[in-house]
């Protein structure tokens, strides 16, 4: 992406919760920035959009996916439930959701207070701290629309992506260099 930096930071808790490894990045960040999971598969489109949306300084933006039905493993997938554009639940059991969390976050550094906040016995998971911005309304819904995601977290979920972007994607750029 033009203008993106990366900057490599090495957590030797991996063995932890993952909001512990956004910890290790806590002295990185004093302004807006974007948060993936390493494990999704997404369009560079879908980010960009994410990253173009306003972020208040104590608010994070998830990208949901609406569209519950294209997702693999619909029971790893961890769910959301939003009321108009703010998410008001998230978790991998709930049981009443309409929306799917992408492992795309536009965060404030307020997320890492959040985290300080639900850390217990030295560990805490994203989805922890997404809690609790949603029970303060903090946590905000964008909408991936028609983009394409995918968690990886299998040899068959990989095939089931590779299907799609092979498909959706590959194709048609081979398709316009023919034609070009």
């Amino acid at each position: 992406m033009d203008g993106a930096s990366v900057t490599l930071i090495e957590n030797p808790e991996y063995h932890k919760a993952n909001g512990i490894s956004a910890l290790a990045a806590k002295a990185e960040f004093n302004q807006p920035f974007l948060l993936l999971m390493s494990d999704h598969i997404f369009e560079p489109a879908t980010a960009k959009a994410l990253m173009r949306q306003p972020v208040a300084d104590d608010e994070v933006i998830l990208a949901v996916d609406t569209n519950l039905d294209r997702i693999f493993d619909l029971d790893d997938a961890t769910k959301v439930r939003c009321e108009g554009n703010h998410v008001v639940e998230i978790g991998k059991h709930l049981s009443r959701y309409n929306a799917l969390d992408t492992g795309m976050f536009l965060c404030s550094p307020a997320l890492f207070n959040c985290l300080e906040t639900v850390k217990k016995n030295e560990d805490c998971s994203l989805s922890d701290g997404m809690r609790i911005l949603a029970q303060q309304r903090q946590l905000w819904a964008f909408d991936i629309g028609s983009g394409h995601w995918q968690d990886v977290d299998s040899p068959q979920a990989l095939e089931n992506v590779e299907r799609i972007f092979d498909r959706d994607f590959c194709g048609k750029q081979r398709e316009s260099l023919v034609h070009a």
